[in-house]
């Protein structure tokens, strides 16, 4: 028996030895030549080299590509607390100077700077400071509200509202306890959450505007500490204008580092803040880039941001399409925990933060009835990127399934902000008063800079010069989507 064994571990190592060098008698390994193979050069340029090692030049040439390679991949790293970042940002500029202050967006302006909001619905936003505040307290009401409490990596820690525990049905209250921080002994009669980050990222979508006023005044915050003694939450309707997009060369990098600064590094991030701190973005440590850096990042900024675009506007997820007859794409592949059992994502969860801002499992519904879906397309029918300058029809087919309303929003391809027109509207609904439907209950959602005789209804301005896409969206979705039975064709261009 041990012969037989020997005999075949000698047969694997003689088939191993032939098929890898690895571990081979000397003189067996490759030389390293004097230049980059060609196909090498292309990617990163000439770098000088003599007797196959790099020149002094030629070392720094290469720590070049090394710094620049590795800040791409950080751009992407980086895009779901820089989203949050820009919220955070115009919460400010409204007015919000307290932890416990909500902002209103309703208003077309300050709505449109979101990134691919919903006209249909009014949002209602808080960030608090959970290291000044300590454990916090937040109070819902029952209504047509849906609500999530998110970290500032926007992983979502509760669900409120229709999608929460009560469904809507009642109200609730959740203690929502930072880092590092003890949960309180007394919490009979609360959800408990434990949040990763010192920033709160915490709102929701008021599904009825007419109820914004009243529904935005029962949601209270306040801390635990004070809830024998609180005082209402201020509530601030929105009314400057902003872009929520990410920013571009080196103000991204001063975001990023305003973010390293000063929240807590997740165990998951540590050999990113590695590459961070090559680059000069290091905790406890101001940022001020030479030149070269400057240089670097700011390319790096510009190319992240363009492999990030892609990522998103040509997918290539496994089953990233709604159905095969159509190019219509789920905009959410990432799982809201951004874990899988043998990995963090990372490419899943850029695709959905750059084009957009929150995320909750009731976005991701696998129940008929419950929740919300979203998909979005970026090219018509015949495979062309859609043009503001040209003429598009969507026919929505009968029986959409939902139980609540459709959505089809259009927005600026480069901003991911709501597509700006004379008549501040970017998006046609099923709610919305004279829309003209066919006669088998179909309905002709018209997009282009000129509206099609007698459709003003039904159509959306888009701008001559600017591409976009669209986002269309199901609230309540039932059964028809989930079993991919109801179609949705692709956009075509009309005349």
């Amino acid at each position: 028996m041990k012969n037989i064994l020997a005999a075949a571990l000698t047969c694997v190592v003689a088939v191993t030895s032939a098929q890898n060098l690895f571990g081979q008698e000397p003189g067996k390994l490759t030389r390293l030549p004097d230049k980059l193979p060609a196909s090498v050069e292309a990617r990163v340029g000439k770098i000088a080299f003599e007797k196959g090692l790099p020149t002094k030049a030629g070392i720094q040439e290469i720590f070049d590509v090394q710094d620049f390679q590795r800040a791409c991949q950080l751009y992407q790293w980086a895009v779901p607390v820089i989203c949050a970042m820009g919220w955070e940002h115009a919460n400010r500029a409204n007015g919000a100077t307290s932890e416990t202050d909500w902002v209103v967006y309703d208003d077309w302006g300050p709505r449109s700077g979101i990134l691919t909001p919903n006209q249909e619905v009014t949002y209602v936003i808080a960030f608090s400071d959970l290291e000044k505040t300590g454990p916090l307290v937040m109070e819902y009401p029952a209504g047509k509200i849906a609500g999530i409490v998110m970290d500032y990596w926007q992983r979502p820690v509760f669900d409120y509202g229709l999608t929460g525990p009560e469904r809507g049905q009642s109200g609730g209250k959740v203690l929502i306890v930072g880092p590092g921080q003890e949960v309180p002994a007394d919490t009979a009669g609360f959800h408990v959450v434990q949040l990763s980050t010192r920033f709160l990222w915490n709102g929701y979508r008021i599904l009825d505007r007419r109820e914004k006023e009243a529904m935005s005044a029962k949601v209270q915050l306040y801390p635990f500490s004070q809830r024998d003694n609180t005082t209402p939450s201020k509530i601030i309707f929105a009314k400057q204008t902003f872009t929520q997009s990410h920013p571009r060369g080196l103000a991204y990098w001063e975001s990023v580092n305003e973010f390293v600064q000063r929240e807590p590094v997740q165990e998951r991030d540590r050999l990113f803040m590695a590459m961070l701190r090559a680059l000069g973005i290091e905790k406890g440590k101001p940022f001020h880039p030479d030149s070269r850096k400057i240089s670097i990042l700011t390319d790096a900024a510009a190319m992240g941001e363009q492999m990030t675009r892609v990522t998103v506007y040509e997918k290539r997820f496994e089953n990233a399409y709604y159905r095969k007859d159509a190019k219509w794409q789920y905009s959410l592949v990432v799982d809201p925990s951004q874990r899988q059992p043998n990995y963090d994502q990372l490419d899943e969860r850029t695709d959905w933060f750059y084009e957009a801002i929150g995320c909750s499992y009731a976005m991701i519904t696998k129940t008929p009835g419950v929740g919300s879906v979203y998909l979005s397309t970026y090219r018509d029918k015949d495979g062309e990127w859609l043009d503001g300058g040209k003429n598009y029809r969507l026919h929505v087919p009968p029986n959409p399934p939902m139980k609540q309303f459709w959505a089809a929003s259009v927005y600026d391809l480069d901003t991911r902000n709501l597509m700006g027109n004379a008549s501040a509207l970017s998006e046609i609904s099923s709610n919305r008063q004279g829309l003209q439907k066919n006669a088998d209950g179909s309905v002709d959602v018209y997009f282009g800079p000129k509206s099609p005789q007698g459709k003003e209804a039904n159509w959306v301005e888009t701008q001559t010069g600017m591409f976009w896409f669209p986002m269309f969206r199901l609230y309540a979705p039932t059964e028809a989507y989930f079993d991919q039975s109801w179609p949705l064709p692709d956009i075509e261009k009309v005349n």
